[in-house]
Formats: structure tokens, sequence, C-alpha cells
């Protein structure tokens, strides 16, 4: 036991005489002083930093205002029909295609006879309308009988409110199976004429011969190929860059020289899931031989002018969506601000929301501050 009491003494010993590195203590001490929260900003908020004089070089700072951005906005393109200019015709009952007047391809003229359909339900909707209007005309004759009645005092007044009634109920009817009707288009029967609602040329058929056909079903669609246009999928921080009447060259893959053409309309609704919207461009050469589908690509003049610009240097990317850039609050103390930018472009990026005119920005060192900001938390 007294072998085991002298070991343990001189262990303690040993960890008593032995001295610690002050001299590395000293320098994380001085390191982490080096960059400190802002007294005016308690700690744990992560609202502003200061640096040391001697640290300052390293940073650059700059007072921002608007100015020129010269750009473009690059978007992937497409030739579409313009919304007025596409239009389709279908079954408005069930039934079975009889007569087939037209192939994808063929020009038509509004009113033009596409296909012919058979449908038992046609036959009956046109019969109930010739039974509500012999229903209408004994509504009517019994309505003015009991009108005679009552003037002439035989009548009771009973009778000829239920007769106007009656009236009222196979005048709706009547004017009910009237646009039914009207609704199925041309024929006799149990026919019904399927006409083109527009000019154009038929795009797609879905129709064949013999073919049931259920109601609702769209069997041909047409556009007209004179009505196209550009419409280009621009991203959503570029979309506040793009204005009304802007100048833009499209490269479409069908033709060796770009052609130029202007912004009509900017999409108020958005594509969720790739975050883009939709850029509607009109060519200024009307008379290009185009056709729905064809790839192309779209270079936008961007909105230049009251923009403030910024070096891509100074703008940080947070947790993959969030931006943000450093201001300079006071001497030495710097605050982050988030802010919303749109494509950045030989080195420099449009501020579209976040900073005004004079504030300072770092332009450089921004990391360096966002580095030892972190280090605080």
């Amino acid at each position: 036991m007294r072998h085991y009491a002298l070991f343990f003494i001189s262990v303690f010993l040993l960890n008593g005489c032995t001295e610690p590195n002050t001299g590395e203590n000293d320098r994380k001490r001085s390191s982490a002083e080096s960059i400190k929260p802002s007294p005016t900003t308690a700690a744990g908020s992560q609202k502003a930093v200061s640096i040391p004089l001697e640290s300052r070089p390293y940073i650059t700072v700059a007072t921002v205002s608007p100015q020129t951005f010269a750009a473009t906005v690059q978007a992937p393109s497409r030739v579409e029909f313009r919304a007025k200019a596409l239009s389709t015709a279908g079954a408005v009952v069930a039934g079975r295609l009889g007569k087939i007047n037209v192939q994808v391809g063929d020009r038509v003229k509004a009113g033009t006879a596409l296909a012919t359909l058979e449908s038992s339900e046609a036959a009956q909707m046109r019969a109930d309308i010739t039974r509500a209007k012999a229903e209408l005309q004994r509504a009517e004759d019994h309505a003015k009988r009991q009108a005679v009645m009552q003037k002439s005092g035989v009548g009771l007044e009973i009778e000829r409110a239920e007769a106007d009634i009656q009236l009222r109920q196979a005048r709706a009817e009547y004017q009910r199976s009237v646009q039914a009707v009207r609704l199925l288009g041309e024929g006799a029967d149990q026919s019904i004429v399927l006409r083109a609602p527009i000019d154009g040329v038929v795009l797609r058929s879905n129709a064949s011969i013999g073919a049931a056909v259920e109601a609702g079903a769209v069997l041909f669609e047409l556009g007209e190929p004179g009505a196209l246009w550009i419409v280009a999928d621009v991203f959503d921080n570029d979309l506040a860059l793009i204005e009304k009447g802007a100048k833009a060259s499209i490269q479409i893959s069908a033709f060796p020289a770009p052609v130029s053409g202007r912004v009509a309309a900017v999409s108020a609704a958005m594509q969720t899931d790739l975050r883009r919207g939709a850029v509607y461009i009109e060519l200024d050469d009307t008379h290009l031989v185009l056709k729905p589908g064809m790839f192309a690509r779209a270079s936008i003049e961007a909105a230049g002018p009251n923009r403030i610009v910024l070096p891509t240097t100074a703008v940080l990317i947070k947790d993959k969506k969030q931006t943000v850039v450093y201001l300079e609050t006071a001497e030495g103390q710097f605050e982050p601000r988030n802010v919303t930018v749109g494509q950045a472009r030989e080195g420099r990026v449009p501020v579209l929301e976040g900073l005004g005119e004079g504030d300072r920005v770092v332009v450089s060192g921004a990391l360096l501050l966002d580095s030892a900001a972190a280090m605080l938390l």
C-alpha cells in the first residue's frame, strides 16, 4: 500500500509543476477579440460586426448610387400561337363519326364543315325542342283563355295565376331546348355538322371514320400560322429587368441569322417548378415562315437606367437562396443586409431591392466579414 501512495503523490506533483502554453492561449484570445460584435447590438443577434484598424486594408467599401446598366437577359424560347389564333372543334354530345372532310395541314375558312357526327342524343334534343314548342303553344292558349274568362267575370283569379305560372315554365323550357340545340351546331335529325370556328390550318386531328366519340372530346385543333410569337422563359430574378417594348434578338434554329423583335407582354404568372416567367415577343418581320414548336434563344435588353450595380464579390449567397451584402454603418462597423439581385453579367450584378443611394457597401472582403461573423454565433 505504501508503494501505491508514493506513486500517486509523484504523479500529482508532476502535474502541478507543468506550465500551461500561455503563448498559444494568448494568440487564440487575440484572434477572437480582433473581430467582435458591435457594442450597440447583442452578439447573439448577429446584426453587426466590428473590425480593428489593422484589418481594414483587407476590406474595401464603396458608396453606391443608381447607374446605367446596359445588359441583356438570355432565355430559352419557343415559337407559339397567340391565344386568339388557336382554337379547337369537338363534340358537344356523344356519337359516332360518319364523315371527315379535312386532314392535317389543310387551310380552312371559318364555317368550313370539318366532319359529320351521328348522335342519338342529338336526335332526342331536337325532338325535345319540338315537344317544348308544342307545350309552350298550349300554355299560351290556356293563359289567354283564363285572362278572357276573368275579364268576363266567369274565371277565378287563382286559375289565371296558375295559368301564368305554367306559361313562364313552358317558355323557360322552350328557351333551354333552343339553346341546347344551338350548341349542337347545324344538322338534322341525328346528324351534327362540325364546323371550323376560325380561319386557319388544321394542326391536329383526333378523328377517324366510324370512331365512337365522347361528349366534350376535342377532334380538331386549328391555328393561324400568321399569328405566331416568341415565348421566352425568363428566370424570376430577371423579370423585373424586362419592360414592355424592350428590344430583343432571337436566334431561331431554322434561320442562319438572328431576327429582331420587341417585348409585347410579360406574364404575371410563374412556373413555380422552374422559377421562370413567360415573356412574349413580337417579331418585326411578320412575313417570316415560322412553325409552332420551333426552338429559339432570346437576348432581351434589360431595363438599364436607375439600377444600383455591384461587383459579384460584394454579394454573398447563403443557404442557396438568400443573397446578402455588408453595409458599413459606422467607422469599422458592418451590418448584413438582405438584397434581391438580377442575373450577374461580366462580373457585375444589378440590385433590384434592398439598397438605396448613398449606402456604403463592402465590395471586397465581404466573405471575410461573413466568416468572422459566423464564428461569433
